[in-house]
């Protein structure tokens, strides 16, 4: 459980953490609207989980589905808007979606298992273990992206969190997929003997640009399409916008 319950923190808050990273870098944020958005995004999360059930019979017992999907697709277009305008409502959308997608899921983990006392002393260490690992990571991965970002300018930065973004699309695919929207195509490489999606690198790169060992046609379809299409709007940025941010 322990082992589990570490796994599951990095999975569900790793994502979240790098997202605030990447937009804090590109845009500095105060520390009012970070806490701000990371409250409102808990409580979110709390809510959507507690009204699953009704949102679970919506569209033929489809709703949760669809609405995280919606996350899925509201997360993207906010970090979108939020690089091109810099927008504290985008940085505030990109962040309520895009926690509420995964801490739900984790909210749903640790209530599951938190009233159980053969397990709640390995659920408690594993959660604080998988928590300090994600600040940690945070805290390097902020100092080395302000580095590039001093060393090479804001464009290195737009390319990560196009990936980024591109990464939470996979997400939608891989739910529209379970709802038969989508049927799976012929899978386009196989890099599980060389780096797995269940390594420690392999967490770290699905979490920062949504690695995948084993993608299916449309899956680098779709990502590679929404990331160009992220970074062609970046790209048409006013010059004068352009100038402030190297």
């Amino acid at each position: 459980m322990l082992i589990t319950s570490l796994v599951m923190s990095l999975n569900q808050l790793l994502p979240v953490a790098i997202l605030l990273v990447l937009l804090q870098v590109v845009a500095k944020q105060s520390r009012a609207q970070v806490w701000f958005a990371l409250v409102i995004a808990a409580v979110m999360s709390f809510l959507y989980m507690q009204s699953a059930s009704w949102v679970s019979q919506w569209f033929e017992h489809q709703g949760l589905e669809y609405s995280q999907i919606g996350l899925c697709v509201s997360a993207f277009v906010a970090a979108l808007v939020f690089a091109i305008k810099q927008k504290t409502a985008a940085f505030y959308v990109a962040v309520i979606s895009t926690t509420t997608l995964y801490l739900s899921h984790y909210i749903i983990y640790l209530t599951s298992f938190w009233q159980n006392s053969d397990v709640g002393q390995s659920l408690f260490i594993g959660t604080l273990l998988g928590v300090g690992i994600c600040l940690s990571f945070s805290v390097l991965l902020y100092f080395f992206m302000n580095a590039i970002k001093q060393r090479f300018g804001i464009y290195p930065l737009l390319v990560l969190l196009a990936l980024n973004s591109a990464a939470k699309l996979l997400v939608a695919l891989d739910l529209a997929s379970q709802i038969d929207l989508i049927t799976n195509t012929a899978t386009v490489w196989d890099l599980r003997d060389i780096l797995s999606e269940n390594s420690e690198l392999g967490r770290v790169l699905r979490a920062l640009v949504g690695y995948e060992a084993t993608p299916d046609f449309i899956s680098v379809l779709i990502y590679s399409m929404s990331s160009a299409l992220f970074l062609s709007f970046c790209y048409f940025i006013p010059a004068s916008i352009t100038k402030e941010r190297v």
